[in-house]
């Protein structure tokens, strides 16, 4: 198993808040997918889109993106023509927010993972239409997380993972307070998590599946849910 990771180097036309600037990549991502006619087809489904990104890199201290700095955002995806289209079509996409400069694609192999920890915040609705929240119970975001994975999984190598137990051994929160996101006019939250791994075979193919596209909601909008692997060494 493998996926593909995108480094995109990027000059900002203009500043702007780090809440909002998922939501500016994701709309960068989609209008650069427009150019394609099969990227365009698949930005229109309404389905696993098997991609995700992080935010800008390096962070402000004071939480701002500079105009006329330089920064990184990676892409991460599971489908090899997908990530070749993406490295063509990028520098190629106009936006008054900033303009790709140049990309660097590489593939990165399946290792045994022990840990994942998420660099961008993990949106999760509850069963009732609520988002979790701290405080809330860790079962509920557990059983959310891998249910998301499986059907990602199920749907992209078609065949059905049949888990053990959940991948998840322990979860723990990185943050103290919730981040707020910009959405569609409104603000969502999120949460970063560290989450331990189980060993076994199923719990790790779910690992390597939230490493490549992913844990969480919007990931693919809005960047969330982006996680690095600890791994096995």
């Amino acid at each position: 198993m493998e996926y593909y990771e995108i480094i995109a180097t990027c000059h900002l036309k203009k500043s702007f808040k780090f809440s909002k600037a998922g939501e500016k990549i994701g709309k960068y991502i989609s209008k650069t997918m427009l150019q394609d006619i099969e990227l365009s087809e698949l930005h229109e489904e309404n389905r696993f889109k098997y991609y995700c990104f992080d935010n800008f890199y390096p962070l402000e201290q004071d939480k701002i993106y500079k105009e006329d700095r330089i920064y990184i955002f990676k892409l991460r995806c599971l489908n090899k023509e997908f990530a070749e289209k993406m490295k063509n079509y990028l520098p190629k996409t106009e936006s008054f927010d900033f303009k790709v400069l140049s990309v660097e694609l590489k593939r990165i192999y399946r290792r045994n993972i022990i840990e994942l920890y998420t660099l961008t915040p993990v949106v999760i609705t509850l069963d009732d239409n609520k988002q979790w929240v701290l405080g809330d119970d860790f079962s509920l975001i557990e059983d959310k997380i891998q249910g998301n994975l499986e059907k990602k999984y199920n749907e992209y190598f078609n065949e059905k993972i049949v888990p053990i137990q959940n991948f998840i051994q322990r979860i723990e929160v990185l943050n103290k307070k919730a981040y707020s996101l910009n959405y569609k006019n409104t603000k969502i939250l999120g949460n970063k998590f560290r989450l331990f791994i189980n060993e076994d075979e199923v719990s790790q193919k779910l690992a390597f599946i939230a490493e490549a596209t992913g844990i969480g909601e919007k990931s693919s909008s809005l960047g969330t849910g982006f996680c690095n692997a600890k791994y096995l060494k």
